[in-house]
């Protein structure tokens, strides 16, 4: 082991304050790849007294120096001796602490994620996506950061629809990663102080750096306290379905009654009441209509004083029974746009009757006053509610004006109707009632109501006496009076207001839990494997259903978001499990090309090539050193690579290093070389991740890689039964009778080295069930009573009520 730790020039700005004099030393880790979905970075700088600095480094002396959330920049320089950006050289200052007595300050510093994370929304709207319909999620992170104070970013957002209100929770920043994490991304901000989001994919194996133990490592370690792997990692959620609704249609419904309400000599059952209920939406006027049409039998719609009015009066049943439209209801409901709330306007309820009905009390007192039509619809009474609401949205007041025809508020009053020269078939207010919910404070709330009635029909109307003027004695009877009122209020929660009705919508929102299961498998073999373990996923991607539908595909985006984290987990436990602690010095392909999960590339004493994943780097920079360190990740052993350095050659059709051909090299017209990630070119420059770095070995062809366990992919099988019968009620001849069978099994196709079968097996018996016999064959004289009562008729066809069957169901 001798890695070269010469001193290297840095340069720290705080500020753009250069500090580089009084750096002692840096130091920071990243955080580990988890369920965040963010890579964060935290560490410390120590400064010091130095000479010719003449600025104090105490922060109560110089406090606008040392700000939370200054900006400083690091930079190392190369092995050329070109100053460069540190991996993690772009940071924000967080807390300083100054020691008097060592005269040293120390600042706790963090990148853009760490500095800002503790912005949560103040107002939930600005956090969710429930007002503005279905958005992907690019849409929905863009709008997260923006409001958390990132503006710069770049990578491959997630295209995931999210179709249903997400509820987010937690600061901006903790739900940005949530959403990368069901997509299996990473958030993360780079030496430039970009949010760059990636990928993550655990089985790469390009590497970035290249080590040699007993060359240039520092110390090359096996990683210790990791999680014990397991056979099956599940990965569940819940998947919102956005069933679509029907919102125009008709629903029948009829009841039954006896026919001796119209004629005592009938019995049995007929309809008398079918309603027909019509529901009508429209989106564009924001307008919901039910239609509810109401038949009743001839007999229980015209009252029984106008019968004789016929010529031929309906004594018959055929007539009586005969069902006509006795009402028609029609309720309309406004409601305001969406921008506005949705909630609703104002009902109308218009109620159309048959004119006989009201005319009945007018036909008993003079049977010749009325002439002309005396049946059929028409227009008897307008209820209308408007409601009037506060700017949170609660009902403040409600106000329901009804209004009847003249004639239907003075029947039943007395009235002398010899005194009408003419029928008053006007609209007159029937009923005014004003309601008002007004809150006291916190938890108590007001209700206060009171209403109008016309004379006659309010409490004592009926015991005045009424002027002997027909017109008068109308407007007296007709004109609104006060009735009663009330006032209430509670604490407890009873006089709250009602909630406010909405638009209504055209899909409803249900949630289906999903799940998927990663199989693995290692040359261990043995019944002592550890449990399995389960991890929760939030925000999956939504689906939207046609009404008509009940089953939904397997094969959904949110199944593919399980899909992938599962093997993610899965491949994390297998890779720590057997995992390495390494560092070494910080070569020139990490300074630009630094991600994540970068790859390293290990040539071990016994000439065998590991490679890993670096997770959770750590790094320092002093006068003296600039190092680097990670829990390697175990992907697996190479075989033939190919450090990246030496003679290079790229023709036409190939490309070789160090006179050896590499395999699987495709030749761009540009004349460079792209083997697997890598872009060779014929300088010997490399290019990965749209980063160029310097062919100077550090960059390796991994070749074929082993990987130390197997993954079991699974196909999902079924099973399948049919058979069929045919029964009839007594033997017709003596033929033969054939059933076709069939039994179908799926089984599961491994990945690895196991094969469990799928089995198919058909056939067709053919028996004579039944011997050559014949009616006239039995003895049917010898059957007992007991015997003849014993027996069931058989099912045939004609004997199902097919039109009870749930056929959408079947289907």
């Amino acid at each position: 082991m001798s890695v070269n730790q010469s001193a290297r020039n840095v340069r720290l700005l705080i500020g753009g304050t250069d500090y580089t004099p009084c750096l002692i030393s840096f130091q920071g880790s990243d955080s580990h790849l988890d369920q965040s979905g963010l890579i964060t970075f935290t560490g410390q700088i120590l400064l010091g007294k130095a000479l010719g600095f003449n600025q104090s480094l105490d922060d109560r002396k110089v406090p606008s120096a040392f700000c939370r959330g200054k900006s400083l920049t690091l930079d190392i320089a190369d092995t050329n001796g070109q100053l460069r950006r540190h991996p993690r050289g772009t940071l924000r200052l967080l807390t300083p602490k100054y020691d008097t007595e060592k005269q040293q300050l120390t600042l706790e510093v963090g990148d853009l994620i760490t500095l800002l994370n503790f912005k949560e929304p103040t107002d939930p709207d600005k956090a969710d996506n429930s007002k503005s319909g279905s958005q992907i999620a690019t849409d929905v992170i863009t709008k997260l950061l923006s409001e958390a104070g990132i503006t710069n970013f770049i990578g491959n957002l997630p295209n995931t629809l999210y179709n249903y209100p997400l509820n987010l929770s937690g600061s901006y920043l903790q739900s940005v990663g949530k959403l990368l994490y069901a997509s299996n991304r990473i958030g993360w901000i780079d030496n430039q102080e970009r949010f760059r989001i990636s990928t993550v994919n655990i089985e790469s194996t390009q590497s970035l750096v290249s080590l040699i133990v007993g060359k240039n490592e520092l110390w090359y370690r096996r990683l210790s306290g990791a999680e014990s792997p397991c056979e099956k990692v599940k990965a569940v959620g819940t998947q919102m379905v956005t069933r679509e609704i029907e919102l125009d249609s008709e629903v029948v419904t009829e009841q039954y009654g006896s026919p001796a309400i119209l004629d005592p000599t009938y019995t049995g059952l007929i309809v008398i009441n079918r309603v027909t209920e019509t529901q009508s939406w429209d989106e564009d006027e924001g307008i919901f209509t039910i239609t509810s049409n109401t038949e009743k039998p001839w007999g229980l719609i015209v009252p029984r004083v106008f019968w004789e009015k016929f010529a031929t009066p309906p004594n018959l049943p055929p007539e009586l029974f005969r069902l006509f439209l006795g009402e028609s209801r029609i309720e309309e409901s406004s409601f305001e746009a969406v921008e506005a709330g949705g909630k609703l306007i104002q009902k109308t309820t218009i109620f159309n009757t048959d004119k006989s009905q009201y005319l009945a009390e007018i036909q008993e007192v003079r049977p010749d006053f009325i002439v002309g039509n005396f049946v059929g619809l028409v227009n008897t009474k307008q209820v209308t509610e408007t409601y009037t609401y506060s700017s949170k949205e609660v009902v403040l007041n409600k106000v329901t004006e009804t209004k009847e025809l003249a004639v239907i508020v003075l029947n039943g009053s007395n009235e002398n109707w010899d005194d009408w020269q003419t029928i008053p078939e006007y609209f007159v207010v029937s009923e005014y009632k004003y309601e008002e919910w007004k809150q006291l404070d916190k938890y108590t709330w007001r209700y206060e109501t009171y209403r109008l009635l016309p004379t006659v029909k309010a409490e004592g109307g009926t015991a005045i006496e009424y002027p002997d003027d027909v017109n008068q004695r109308a407007k007296q009877k007709l004109g609104l009076t006060w009735d009663s009122s009330e006032k209430r209020r509670s604490n407890s929660g009873q006089e709250t207001p009602p909630a406010a009705e909405r638009r209504p919508t055209s899909t409803r929102i249900e949630e289906n839990p999903v799940t998927y299961t990663a199989l693995f498998q290692d040359p261990c073999s043995g019944n002592f494997k550890q449990r399995e373990r389960t991890y929760n996923v939030e925000f999956l991607a939504g689906i939207t259903v046609p009404y008509a539908k009940f089953f939904i595909s397997s094969d959904s985006s949110a199944n593919k978001q399980l899909e992938a984290l599962a093997k993610r987990e899965g491949r994390l436990l297998r890779c720590r499990w057997q995992g390495q602690e390494m560092a070494g010095a910080i070569p020139n392909s990490l300074l630009n090309g630094y991600v994540p999960l970068f790859g390293v590339n290990v040539s071990e004493y016994d000439g065998t090539v590991q490679n890993y994943l670096a997770d959770g780097c750590s790094w320092v920079v002093t006068a003296q050193k600039a190092l680097w360190s990670c829990d390697g990740l175990w992907v697996g052993q190479s075989v033939s690579a190919i450090p990246v350095v030496g003679a290079i050659v790229i023709t036409a059709n190939s490309l070789s290093i160090n006179g050896a051909i590499v395999p699987g090299a495709v030749i761009t017209p540009e004349g460079n070389a792209v083997v697997g990630e890598v872009t060779i070119m014929p300088d010997g420059n490399t290019i990965i991740n749209g980063v160029t770095l310097p062919g100077d070995g550090s960059v390796v062809i991994p070749g074929v890689v082993t990987l130390p366990y197997t993954e079991i992919e699974t196909i999902s099988g079924g099973l399948a039964l049919g058979i069929e019968f045919k029964s009839y009620a007594y033997i017709l001849s003596t033929t033969t009778s054939q059933m076709p069978l069939g039994l179908g099994e799926g089984g599961q196709w491994s990945g690895g080295f196991t094969l469990p079968l799928g089995i198919g097996l058909g056939a067709d018996f053919t028996g004579g069930f039944f011997s050559a016999l014949y009616w006239e064959d039995f003895d049917w004289d010898a059957v007992d009573e007991g015997g003849w009562n014993s027996l069931q008729p058989s099912p045939t066809w004609e004997s199902v009520i097919w039109d009870e069957a749930d056929w959408d169901r079947l289907l």
